[in-house]
């Protein structure tokens, strides 16, 4: 049996023996509130693979594609509200065991559910950073 076949019980069991945890979570959680993933059941790209740090480093004219890119998403991010998976994080984090989540995800649906302790690997679409001064300011405002 794998970790992912194993019955709640042995996580149920094991989340008893180890009280202090966090939480990596990516965009299973939420594709539930209506956002799609960027990979089939295979780990192929369904779209285009998003734009790497690497590629915003080397070639200037990349940043233009990923403005437009978070650009037309946002308004669909914007309107979504968080799926059962992000209430029930937050509300084992309220139980004081769960003591971080980190996710891949970009969506702040995380902080929507009420979340408190979450380090966002990679940024949020909500937030918009200065490059130059490191400002940041909410998207709503661009």
């Amino acid at each position: 049996m794998t970790s992912s076949e194993a019955p709640p019980s042995v996580l149920r069991d094991w989340l008893r023996r180890h009280r202090r945890v966090f939480a990596l979570t990516g965009a299973g959680v939420s594709t539930a509130s209506g956002i799609p993933d960027y990979r089939d059941e295979q780990g192929a790209w369904k779209r285009r693979p998003p734009v790497t740090i690497q590629a915003l480093r080397a070639e200037p004219g990349i940043y233009r594609r990923y403005w437009a890119r978070a650009y037309a998403g946002w308004p669909h991010v914007s309107t979504v509200s968080p799926s059962g998976a992000h209430r029930a994080f937050a509300a084992w984090e309220a139980t004081g065991s769960l003591l971080h989540v980190v996710t891949q995800n970009v969506d702040g649906l995380h902080q929507r559910a009420g979340h408190r302790a979450v380090i966002d690997l990679h940024g949020r679409l909500d937030t918009v950073v200065c490059l130059g001064c490191r400002a940041r300011t909410p998207r709503v405002h661009h």
